[in-house]
């Protein structure tokens, strides 16, 4: 029987070694991935009832944050997104630096000169450090050419060892507000499980989120 790594074990760095049989990574493999799917959600979503305007044409697209490379990284995904479903847009950093939620006058500053009839405002709520823990699995590790009978068959088992897994879950806040009058819209909250980096989960976000605004008829 040969020592390898599973691959929950891989991801966190080597801690604990176990004799698993090469049959079973799979099994490990495909319950880790299927734990994983999905990385950005929807978690809540408010909008405007009494809100009757036409779709938005033109929007801005405006990353509340200091003015990197992550700032532009996410505010060009969310222009490509945009620009592929049919909407116009245009990010906020081509008009203005690093921006906070309080600073109206620069806010307002960009609004105009974009020309837009919305803004996309996102800003981080915060970042938890979870732990999953998976459970030991059984699983059936017949061997090759295997003709010992149907019930010796289900003799053939052995149980993975629990492993633990530590993530983030990134929780972001996107609001959708009309230029003129300052009206929101639409807001929605999303987790995000485990980001790797700024373009993953700006790909990530831009999908659910333009999506979910296609659907409720306001792009």
């Amino acid at each position: 029987m040969e020592e390898i790594l599973t691959p929950a074990t891989r991801i966190l760095g080597g801690a604990k070694r176990s004799v698993i049989p090469r049959r079973a990574v799979l099994v490990l493999a495909t319950l880790l991935l299927t734990a994983c799917a999905g990385n950005t959600q929807i978690t809540n979503i408010w909008r405007d009832t009494e809100f009757s305007g036409s779709r938005f044409q033109r929007v801005l697209v405006m990353g509340f944050g200091e003015d990197g490379a992550n700032r532009r990284v996410f505010e060009d995904q969310f222009v490509r997104t945009l620009l592929a479903a049919g909407v116009s847009a245009i990010p906020s950093y081509t008009f203005v630096s690093g921006l906070t939620e309080t600073d109206l006058p620069r806010v307002k500053e960009a609004v105009a000169k974009s020309g837009a009839d919305g803004v996309l405002t996102t800003r981080l709520v915060g970042v938890d450090k979870r732990v999953a823990v998976y459970p030991g699995q059984p699983v059936f590790v017949p061997a090759v050419g295997y003709r010992r009978g149907f019930y010796r068959y289900y003799t053939s088992v052995m149980v993975t060892p629990p492993t633990t897994y530590n993530y983030e879950v990134v929780t972001l806040e996107t609001n959708l507000w009309q230029a003129v009058g300052e009206h929101l819209v639409w807001s929605g909250t999303t987790e995000s499980f485990a980001p790797e980096n700024a373009r993953e989960i700006s790909e990530e976000l831009a999908d659910v989120i333009v999506k979910a605004l296609r659907a409720q008829g306001l792009l």
